[in-house]
């Protein structure tokens, strides 16, 4: 399935996609989980803000970054409302402050000043397999 299906959905605080509403973890690991991408399991503890937490977990199960780029590459935003956020087909899936729905926006376009990025380790290996920065489309493994 494309991670497309879920612009638009609207935002519910542990929603995981069935009626058209997600949070933004959920939506995180739904899309990695679509990409066919190793992903974290969901600690409930996330839910409590601590995004310094969120963000040492991310590291057992992935690389810091500092600029994302690849399909799969997590965002962690220490600004925001919404806090997760995902690199999909060159730009980033994320819930809107503005509107609490998935919204996808150019990577170009991204505030990520006051962001955590994060690239799991099987995404690591594809990029160094591959020089095509998307894996948009890849089967899952």
């Amino acid at each position: 399935m494309s991670p497309s299906r879920f612009i638009g959905f609207d935002y519910e605080l542990g929603a995981t996609g069935s009626g058209n509403k997600i949070d933004c973890i959920n939506l995180v690991l739904a899309v990695l989980d679509d990409l066919g991408i190793e992903r974290p399991s969901l600690d409930p503890t996330w839910y409590e803000g601590d995004r310094r937490k969120i963000s040492r977990d991310l590291l057992s199960w992935g690389e810091r970054i500092e600029v994302p780029s690849y399909d799969g590459d997590t965002i962690v935003w220490t600004d925001r409302l919404f806090a997760f956020g995902i690199v999909w087909s060159q730009g980033i899936l994320a819930i809107s402050d503005r509107t609490r729905k998935v919204a996808w926006f150019p990577l170009q376009a991204a505030s990520l000043t006051h962001a955590r990025c994060f690239r799991t380790k099987s995404s690591l290996r594809k990029c160094l397999a591959s020089p095509n920065k998307s894996t948009s489309g890849s089967a899952k493994n």
